[in-house]
């Protein structure tokens, strides 16, 4: 008896228990009836399993709920929208970029700026922006990527938003989604009373900004925040605001043995003033290695060609690898291509080869021409690290340059020149982003 007792109660756990299982388990269509649910926890669930579902259909029947009374389902409406990441959802999230609750506002905008940048958050919204506003100098998004005009407007209201962290956040989605079309609000935002909305107003402006918007930026130099002013620093670099250098070089001159002056030197030396090129020749002197690069690439941006032949014998006694790089791309800047030689043969190196990379890229179009003679480099890390560099300042000549490196023997070469042909056509076409 105790033996048919146990066998029946096996039966009942290999056989009963998983039939009643999958009788809990809710089919996508029962899903989507639960979005109409009366009960407020059915409406939410449903809303997360069918972000989890990654069936982009699901985004036409979670867009109304955008407008649910229950704010934890409008919540966990735009969370779905994120995990599923198709455009189609866009109208939903600039709709919820006006919510009444701040939390889904700034769902919203993280969301926004996943989908058009095709990049996973890994970290809560601000700190997923702060660290993808300061990734790269300019626009962050492919250059084929196309943002829906409703989507930088929405996000040009939020730089008013009450909650200080949503315009914040509203300011760094605009430069990360080249938000060309709010320029006028971002310059109006460096005079938020919130230093963390001014400092993300001038970084933004440093991505997508002229110098028109640049010069706006230079009162910003001494705020009394120190943030915002290193971030002012940093886009007037970038935006090479001229008009800067004198009081760049004054606060230099005040902060000459601080770690501050280091970063005021470093903007300095982009803005191209020529009036600083005594201060640049002062500092190529310095025992500190660091300084002299930053003096040598000064005086290189300046362009001054008079001065080639003292260069080329400085660079001869230079000890420091990164210092002689740097001689290597101010040459370059000044007319003597040869050197683009070092530049190019620095790349594959693990301490040189971001600079390298670097200089080549600020130099842009103008060396394209120069570049084709090194796809043919016996190194193989040499070819592949040019296909990255071409890949951004190439043109439509590139990608007939870059063709045969298809059928190179070194299958890395292959797959980044894949890449790199990919975008040229992508940004000489203007061809729409491809799906997410």
């Amino acid at each position: 008896m105790i033996r048919d007792v146990r066998a029946a109660a096996v039966f009942l756990l290999l056989f009963a228990a998983p039939s009643l299982g999958a009788a809990t388990r809710l089919s996508f269509e029962d899903l989507l009836a639960n979005l109409k649910s009366p009960n407020t926890r059915t409406r939410q669930e449903a809303a997360e399993a069918l972000g989890k579902s990654r069936r982009k259909e699901a985004v036409a029947h979670l867009a109304p709920l955008v407008h649910d009374p229950e704010a934890r389902v409008r919540l966990e409406v735009v969370k779905a929208l994120r995990a599923l990441r198709d455009p189609s959802g866009v109208p939903a999230l600039v709709t919820s970029m006006g919510d009444g609750d701040p939390g889904i506002r700034e769902e919203a905008i993280g969301t926004l700026v996943e989908i058009y940048s095709d990049r996973e958050r890994a970290s809560p919204v601000s700190r997923f922006l702060d660290l993808f506003s300061d990734e790269f100098d300019r626009s962050s998004i492919p250059p084929y990527a196309v943002v829906e005009p409703a989507v930088i407007q929405a996000l040009a209201r939020a730089l008013r938003d009450e909650d200080k962290d949503i315009r914040e956040e509203a300011a760094l989605a605009l430069g990360i989604l080249n938000g060309t079309a709010a320029l006028r609000d971002l310059t109006a935002a460096l005079q938020d009373p919130e230093p963390g909305v001014r400092g993300a107003a001038a970084t933004a402006i440093g991505k997508i900004g002229t110098l028109q918007e640049g010069r706006a930026l230079v009162p910003l130099l001494s705020d009394p925040a120190s943030s915002v002013r290193n971030r002012a620093l940093q886009a007037i670099g970038v935006l090479k605001v001229r008009e800067a250098g004198p009081a760049l070089r004054e606060m230099y001159e005040a902060n000459r043995r601080k770690e501050l002056g280091f970063r005021v030197l470093d903007a300095l030396t982009r803005v191209g003033d020529p009036a600083q090129a005594d201060l640049f020749q002062q500092i190529v002197q310095d025992p500190d290695p660091e300084k002299r690069r930053l003096a040598v690439e000064g005086l290189g941006r300046i362009s001054d060609a008079s001065r080639l032949d003292a260069f080329k014998k400085d660079y001869q006694r230079e000890r420091s690898d990164e210092v002689k790089l740097a001689y290597s791309f101010a040459l370059a800047r000044m007319g003597d291509r040869a050197f683009l030689d070092s530049i190019v043969l620095s790349l594959p190196s693990r301490s040189l080869g971001p600079r390298a990379r670097g200089y080549l890229l600020e130099m842009g179009r103008g060396v394209v021409g120069d570049l084709y003679q090194y796809l043919s480099d016996p190194d193989a890390e040499v070819r592949a690290g040019l296909c990255d560099v071409l890949g951004q300042i190439g043109d439509g000549e590139t990608i007939r340059r870059l063709t045969p490196l298809l059928a190179d023997p070194s299958g890395g070469v292959v797959d980044r020149a894949t890449r790199a042909i990919e975008r040229l056509r992508r940004a000489t076409s203007g061809s729409p982003a491809p799906p997410a």
